[in-house]
Parts: C-alpha cells; sequence; structure tokens
C-alpha cells in the first residue's frame, strides 16, 4: 500500500504550470487624417478597414473593440461632448455658440462616432464606420477627434482625425 501510494504521489502530481501560448499578430490600419464634414448632412458617414494577419494563431473572427473621445446625444443636436483625456465619465460640452461647459456623462447613453466592434473576417480584415455629426465641425479643440482600437484588451493604437468643414 505505502509502494502505491508513492507510486501516485510520484506520478499524479504536476504542479508545473503551462504558460499560454503567445501569437506575434501583425496589424495595418487605414489612416484617416481628416474627415470633411457634409454641410447638407447631419451625419457624414467616413469608412475604414485594418488588417490581422498572423504565422503562429488563427484572426479569423477576432473583436476589435473600436471608442472615441467624441460623443453625441440624439435628443440634443445643439451641440457635442468631448472627454477629458483619460476620463470615461467627464467631458467637455460644446454647443454651437461657441460655449463650453465641463459636466460628467455617461457615455453608454449617447451615440458613440465610431461602431462599437467589429469582427475580423476569414481574409484578416474588419471594418468600421466613423460617424461625426456636423456640430463637430469649426470648434477649436473639439474639431480633433481621438480614435481608439483594441484587440483581446490590449489597446492596438490611436489615431487624431481633423473634423473639417
Amino acid at each position: 500500500m505505502r509502494k502505491l501510494l508513492l507510486l501516485l504521489l510520484f506520478l499524479g502530481c504536476d504542479d508545473r504550470i503551462k504558460e499560454p501560448d503567445e501569437a506575434s499578430v501583425i496589424v495595418t490600419m487605414l489612416r484617416v487624417e481628416r474627415i470633411e464634414i457634409q454641410d447638407n448632412l447631419w451625419v457624414t458617414p467616413s469608412p475604414m478597414w485594418g488588417h490581422l494577419e498572423s504565422m503562429d494563431a488563427s484572426v479569423d473572427r477576432l473583436v476589435v473593440h473600436w471608442w472615441s473621445n467624441m460623443y453625441w446625444d440624439e435628443d440634443d443636436s445643439s451641440g457635442h461632448y468631448k472627454l477629458l483625456p483619460n476620463r470615461r465619465n467627464k467631458a467637455i460640452w460644446y454647443d454651437n455658440f461657441g460655449n463650453r461647459d465641463t459636466m460628467d456623462v455617461n457615455v453608454d447613453t449617447l451615440r458613440w462616432t465610431t461602431d462599437e466592434y467589429s469582427v475580423v473576417d476569414s481574409l484578416g480584415y474588419f471594418y468600421n464606420t466613423l460617424t461625426p455629426v456636423k456640430v463637430m465641425q469649426d470648434k477649436g479643440s473639439g474639431s480633433w477627434m481621438k480614435l481608439y482600437w483594441s484587440i483581446e484588451n490590449t489597446l492596438i493604437d490611436s489615431q487624431t482625425i481633423f473634423l473639417m468643414d
């Protein structure tokens, strides 16, 4: 009995920790330097795309999460919100008359200027549509939108986009 317990002890215990597999992924993203806001449209859609490739792992159906620092309220067309840096719940309100006010916001109740996520297709491509609105143009520092994206909870990159007349 003692030999059996000793044998089980040596064969039954494996305290090694398996390291998670790491994969190298190459990300190619369309750079959007500016979006010309259309005067005759409330929303100016601007498509963009990216591409993922990896020799180590499949990128098919990976989810790309998007967010920006600019939002608007569907019930108030007189302005828009621009989040303060590194703050998800504090923003500057810019109205059509040049007024500004810092306030608490809940971005989940506002309209985003980007899709919230996109899924990578079987060829490695993913797509997004940026949707800035008319009131976001010509607001001094409010005319610059910051776009961020992440994959698997890892911030990949960001870009600053000029919203022009």
